[in-house]
């Protein structure tokens, strides 16, 4: 690393993203007297060791701490494989970084969404278990009639990319869609058909009327613990609560208790409060036992972990790295945190 060179027609590029395949962001043509390296580092606890910022120009990876800032004597762009940038401390970005994402997920994660919604609704993981191992109890001769998608309230909070996906398909099925944003808006990109509210009264709303109610906003200073047991037992007791964003949005012992004793009917969850640090790391999600719950679908955080969408956001950085060579705008920056 300390040989690398600060010639002004040399870009470094530190790839702290695994797996990133080098055919992607090397598949550009860079102006003949430009120069672009690409050196690829291994994690420690899935952060970049920060010697290695060192003679920077560009970071591929998610993210970027303080102690890394006293190596980033060169760092210009931050280019986030992934939506999420809450690991990108902005106290410590150098002036004149920009950051930028690379999301492309909503089309998977809104499939996910009305996959689980109807699992959920159908109560399709029990029926699979208690059928497979030789009980005929969800049987409807014996259980009664299921419920059904069709001309139910589906609440979404945060109509973002992937909040207005899963209205589209929501509508689709011939549901009511309602939403919240932080805007005054009456109609989100010509969807009249959503009724759209904002603001606290806006959640409020959400959460009092709806039998799905979708997470899919940020997560930030303000949205953190954003549903807490008050927003929790505002939902009707039949209603399902869908969380792809972050967990932390959800606050994590209100949303246990409100589960185990069934306030709400139950949840499908993909994002959660602990994370593995290493890849031979196999902590428990949460320190409530969420895996002994009865209501709940849990996933490992893959609602959009696709090929389409690898191959969606590995194309966006390899733009975006064609971009900062060529002296192009940026896409998909990141306005709040960017300092550019």
């Amino acid at each position: 690393m300390d040989k690398l060179m600060s010639n002004k027609n040399e870009i470094n590029i530190l790839i702290a993203n695994d797996p990133l395949p080098l055919s992607f962001v090397m598949s550009k043509k860079w102006p003949s007297d430009t120069k672009v390296n690409f050196i690829k580092t291994e994690y420690t606890n899935y952060k970049p060791e920060p010697i290695k910022l060192k003679n920077i120009d560009i970071l591929i990876g998610t993210d970027f701490t303080l102690e890394m800032s006293k190596y980033a004597n060169r760092l210009k762009a931050i280019f986030i494989p992934a939506a999420g940038y809450e690991r990108i401390n902005p106290d410590a970005l150098p002036d004149g970084t920009i950051v930028a994402n690379a999301y492309h997920h909503e089309a998977p994660i809104s499939e996910w969404v009305m996959m689980v919604a109807s699992a959920l609704d159908h109560s399709l993981i029990k029926s699979h278990l208690t059928f497979a191992n030789g009980s005929w109890s969800q049987w409807p001769a014996r259980l009664g009639a299921y419920s059904e998608l069709y001309n139910k309230t589906f609440g979404i909070i945060g109509l973002g990319n992937i909040g207005m996906r899963v209205a589209k398909l929501a509508l689709a099925y011939d549901m009511r869609v309602i939403g919240t944003g932080r805007t005054k808006r009456n109609s989100i990109k010509n969807q009249s058909e959503i009724e759209y509210h904002y603001g606290k009264k806006g959640i409020d709303e959400v959460m009092t009327r709806s039998d799905f109610v979708l997470i899919s906003t940020p997560l930030n200073k303000m949205t953190q613990d954003l549903i807490n047991k008050r927003e929790l037992k505002l939902m009707k007791k039949t209603a399902y609560i869908i969380n792809v964003a972050r967990g932390q949005i959800i606050n994590e012992e209100s949303l246990y208790y409100a589960l185990k004793n069934r306030t709400i009917a139950g949840a499908a969850i993909d994002t959660w409060y602990i994370y593995p640090e290493g890849k031979k790391d196999e902590p428990r999600p949460s320190r409530f036992p969420f895996w002994e719950l009865d209501n709940l679908i849990m996933t490992p955080h893959h609602s959009g972990a696709t090929i389409g969408t690898m191959k969606r956001r590995y194309t966006t950085v390899a733009e975006n790295i064609d971009r900062f060579v060529t002296k192009k705008p940026i896409l998909n920056v990141i306005e709040n945190i960017s300092k550019n």
